[in-house]
């Protein structure tokens, strides 16, 4: 049994609402405004859910596309980042610039790698 192109339709999805629950904390963050907590934990828990369901598509089902292995991959070190992020924040220290930068740039290259690997299932 294969997987169906749709699930990974609805998991661009979830990535894409992370996407933007993340954009606006970065706007947030770049205007000096506060960052509420209950905003970047939804942001993190639905990024986090997709990666997990994402991990369980990709190893339970068989595929012949491997570029939504390397999208798994990019998108569990965009979440060690987010980790590192999270940590900081609860230990009262802002999280370098760099950092949260690297956190988005894996989070959008692996979103792209997952929509490209989408389309050629």
């Amino acid at each position: 049994m294969s997987v169906d192109r749709f699930w990974f339709w609805v998991e661009g999805a979830g990535y894409t609402l992370a996407l933007l629950l993340g954009f606006v904390l970065v706007v947030r963050l770049v205007r000096g405004k506060t960052l509420p907590l209950s905003l970047g934990l939804v942001h993190g828990f639905i990024a986090s859910a997709s990666t997990a369901i994402l991990i369980f598509l990709v190893t339970g089902f068989p595929h012949p596309v491997l570029v939504l292995d390397d999208a798994a991959l990019f998108f569990v070190l965009a979440f060690l980042g987010g980790l590192t992020v999270l940590g900081l924040q609860f230990a009262r220290v802002r999280a370098p610039g760099v950092l949260i930068f690297l956190h988005g740039l894996f989070a959008l290259f692996a979103l792209t790698l997952l929509v490209v690997g989408a389309m050629r299932l």
